[in-house]
């Protein structure tokens, strides 16, 4: 609905309508039967819509200024030092529930890896549409773990999912968690050399550790593909989003390694290719 509204609203306001956002937002609780006009949706009384307005004037996303975001409908806290989750990555969340689903025809109860989780967004995602999954949620950064164990706890999801601090998959291997039935990630995946042509929302609000993926934007998914034979069983997935254009150098790197099969790529409404899943190969 989202889309429509901002398809509906350009029209409009092209057209020279006047009070085009009033129209488009008639228009769509029109052809809804009336959803917009019945749903209870109040501001909190707390909120402060002069500074609000101020600090979007000034660029800040809307969702720090708010303090949360919504990723697959569950609203999670996400703050300045974490990646803002956004509805591409719910590509990614789909494909990684699809593969839950297929493995478990064989293998009823798994173990996840979510490796540079942020807020948590899809580690928790996975465990509350699923049964008899544990995900084990990673992120470089100390700050972003604290936000997604807040996240968690809220989800009341602490018997499901087990958050770690440290660099890719270094403490899951330092906690012996080997043999994983899954890997999923949303990696940095900018290269460096095109970060400066980054919105300024992005760019100067983001955090940068979660954006940038070196001189060719590569590094991450190297390391990602590499690592990640190492602690799944024969049999176990692989999933992860990738930025626009990349395919063919991905698609590369995951059979030159030479431990995968099965390996798709899936495309976003748009048709672009945002999404990569493979299977290690049994041996």
């Amino acid at each position: 609905m989202f889309d429509a509204f901002v398809q509906s609203y350009a029209a409009l306001q092209q057209a020279g309508v006047e009070n085009a956002a009033f129209e488009a937002l008639r228009l769509l609780d029109v052809l809804s039967g009336g959803v917009l006009r019945n749903t209870a949706v109040s501001l909190p009384p707390t909120l402060d819509l002069t500074y609000l307005a101020q600090q979007r004037q000034a660029g800040t996303p809307l969702e720090y200024i708010l303090g949360q975001a919504v990723f697959m409908g569950q609203t999670f806290i996400c703050t300045s030092d974490t990646l803002i989750p956004r509805q591409e990555t719910e590509l990614l969340a789909n494909v990684a529930l699809n593969m839950v689903q297929q493995i478990q025809e064989t293998t009823p109860a798994l173990t996840i890896a979510d490796i540079g989780t942020g807020c948590g967004n899809l580690a928790l995602t996975l465990a509350a549409h699923t049964q008899n999954v544990h995900v084990l949620a990673s992120d470089i950064s100390e700050t972003a773990v604290a936000i997604a164990q807040q996240n968690r706890d809220h989800m009341q999801l602490q018997e499901r999912v087990t958050l770690f601090c440290g660099d890719m998959f270094a403490p899951l291997v330092a906690a012996a968690h080997e043999q994983l039935d899954m890997v999923v990630c949303n990696p940095p995946y900018i290269p460096t050399s095109s970060l400066d042509k980054l919105a300024p929302e992005i760019i100067d609000h983001e955090p940068v550790v979660a954006l940038d993926a070196g001189a060719y934007g590569l590094n991450i998914f190297r390391k990602l593909i590499a690592d990640a034979l190492d602690i799944l069983r024969p049999g176990g997935g692989l999933a992860f989003e990738i930025g626009e254009g990349q395919e063919k150098l991905v698609e590369r790197l995951l059979q030159r390694s030479g431990g995968y099969e099965n390996i798709l790529q899936h495309r976003d409404a748009a048709g672009n290719v945002r999404v990569f899943s493979a299977y290690k190969a049994a041996k």
